[in-house]
C-alpha cells in the first residue's frame, strides 16, 4: 500500500479512537499523580494498548510506574519509541499537560499498528515516570530501557506550536548553613545568624548574574529562615535551579554558584553545607531531519507553526538526556492563548478544554504520520542517524 494511502488509514483510525483518547486524557487529568505515584495512569495507558494488542513490560528498568509497550519488528527496520510522560505537579495537577503527551503516544502507536506499519519496524512505546524533577528517563537510560531504540518522539502540549525549541541543562542546590542561636534583642553578639548566609549567598548570586552568558538562569527560594524575629537563626537554606544551554559552561557556573554560598559562610562565621541535586537534566539536542518530516506532517494537515525562536522561552527536561544517547524531538503545540503558560491553574484547565482536546487528536495524527514516512523509508532513517552522529 502507498505511503499516501497508510497515512489516510492512520487519520481515519485516530478519528474513531478520537472520543477513547480524549477520555483516557481526561481520565489521567481527574487523577493527577505525583513523580513515581503514576499508578492509575500507567494502568489505564497499558490497558489500551494491550486491548490493542501490544505486548506490555510492566516496571521497565524496575521503576514501579514505567512501562514498555511494543508491537512489531520488521527485521532490519526502524524502531521508534513514542515518550509517554503522565505525571503531575504539586497543588496545581496537570498543569504541564502530561495527560495529553501519554495519551497522543499510545494513541500514534495504536494507529500505526493498525494499519500495519510495526510490519516494518517496531513500534514501542516507553512510559516515563517522573519528568517533573524526579529523572524518570535519566534511570531507564541507565537501566538499557533504550538500547535497542533507535529514534525517539515526544509531543508537548504549549502555548505556542513550535516543532524545535532548545531545552538547558538543569541542576538543583541546595545550601544549608549552621550558625548559633542567641536572644536577637539581649546577646545577638552571642549568635552566629544562618539567615545573614543565605542572604548574603541571594545577594552574591544577583551580582553573579551581571557576568553571565545569557542563556543562564539562576532561580531559588529560602525554605527555611529561621523560627521567630526574637531568636537568631541557627540554621537557614536556599535551594537554587542552575540552567545553561552549554554543559562545560554550565559546570563553570554551577562552581561560581557555590563560590558564592563559600564566601558567605566565611563572611557569617557559619557552617554551610552543600547538597547537589541526584539528577542533572542535559540540554536538549535537536535533530532538524527528524523535525523536517514531522514538520511537513503538519503542513499536510494544515497546522501552522508560530513565529518562535528555537530559545524563546527555554525550560528543562529529562528528555534532553535521551535526545543526547538517541535522536529526538519534542514539538510543542498550542492547547490555549499565548498568556496561558504552563505549570499554572489556567494551563490545567486548557489541558482538558475542547481546543486542547481538538489540538491533541490533531498532534496524534502528525506524529504517527511522521513515524509511517520513516518506517516507509530506510534512507530517512540513515539521515537522522546521520545527522546525530555528526
Amino acid at each position: 500500500m502507498p505511503i499516501n494511502n497508510k497515512k489516510k488509514a492512520i487519520t481515519e483510525k485516530i478519528d474513531k479512537l478520537k472520543s477513547e483518547l480524549i477520555r483516557i486524557s481526561r481520565s489521567i487529568h481527574s487523577k493527577p499523580e505525583l513523580a513515581y505515584r503514576e499508578f492509575f495512569a500507567a494502568e489505564i495507558l497499558t490497558s489500551f494498548l494491550k486491548d490493542c494488542g501490544f505486548q506490555i513490560e510492566k516496571g521497565a528498568g524496575g521503576l514501579p510506574t514505567s512501562f514498555r509497550a511494543s508491537a512489531g519488528g520488521g527485521k532490519g527496520g526502524t524502531s521508534i519509541a513514542f515518550i509517554a510522560e503522565y505525571d503531575a505537579l504539586p497543588e496545581i495537577g496537570h498543569a504541564c499537560g502530561h495527560n495529553m503527551i501519554g495519551t497522543i503516544s499510545v494513541g500514534a502507536a495504536v494507529a500505526l499498528k493498525n494499519a500495519g506499519l510495526d510490519k516494518r519496524g517496531k513500534v514501542i512505546v516507553i512510559g516515563t515516570p517522573a519528568e517533573e524533577g524526579g529523572g524518570g528517563k535519566i534511570k531507564l537510560i541507565e537501566k538499557g530501557v533504550f538500547r535497542d531504540i533507535d529514534m525517539a518522539i515526544l509531543i508537548h502540549p504549549s502555548n505556542k506550536t513550535r516543532v524545535i525549541g532548545r531545552m538547558l541543562a538543569v541542576v538543583d542546590i541546595t545550601f544549608t548553613f549552621i550558625g548559633k542561636s542567641s536572644h536577637a534583642s539581649s546577646f545577638p553578639y552571642e549568635g552566629i545568624n544562618a539567615l545573614d548566609g543565605v542572604i548574603l549567598t541571594y545577594n552574591n548570586i544577583n551580582a553573579l548574574r551581571q557576568q553571565l552568558k545569557e542563556d543562564v538562569r539562576i532561580h531559588g527560594i529560602i525554605p527555611e529562615g529561621g523560627k521567630a524575629p526574637n531568636i537568631i537563626p541557627d540554621r537557614a537554606s536556599a535551594k537554587f535551579y542552575v540552567r545553561s544551554l552549554d554543559m562545560k559552561y554550565f559546570k563553570d557556573v554551577i562552581e561560581k554558584v557555590k563560590n558564592c554560598a563559600r564566601g558567605a559562610a566565611k563572611a557569617t562565621g557559619c557552617k554551610l553545607k552543600i547538597d547537589t541535586g541526584k539528577f542533572v537534566y542535559h540540554p536538549f539536542k535537536p535533530n532538524y531531519t527528524m523535525a523536517g518530516i514531522f514538520r511537513n506532517n503538519m503542513k499536510l494537515l494544515g497546522i501552522k507553526e508560530d513565529n518562535i525562536g528555537e530559545t524563546e522561552g527555554m525550560g528543562s527536561s529529562d528528555i534532553g538526556n535521551l535526545s543526547q544517547v538517541i535522536p529526538t524531538i519534542h514539538p510543542e503545540f498550542a492547547i490555549g492563548k499565548r498568556n496561558v503558560v504552563n505549570h499554572s491553574p489556567e494551563f490545567a484547565r486548557a489541558s482538558v478544554s475542547k481546543f486542547g482536546a481538538e489540538n491533541m487528536i490533531k498532534m496524534t495524527k502528525v506524529l504517527a504520520m511522521t513515524a509511517a514516512d520513516i518506517f516507509y523509508s530506510p534512507e530517512k532513517t540513515e539521515a537522522i542517524v546521520r545527522e546525530f552522529r555528526s
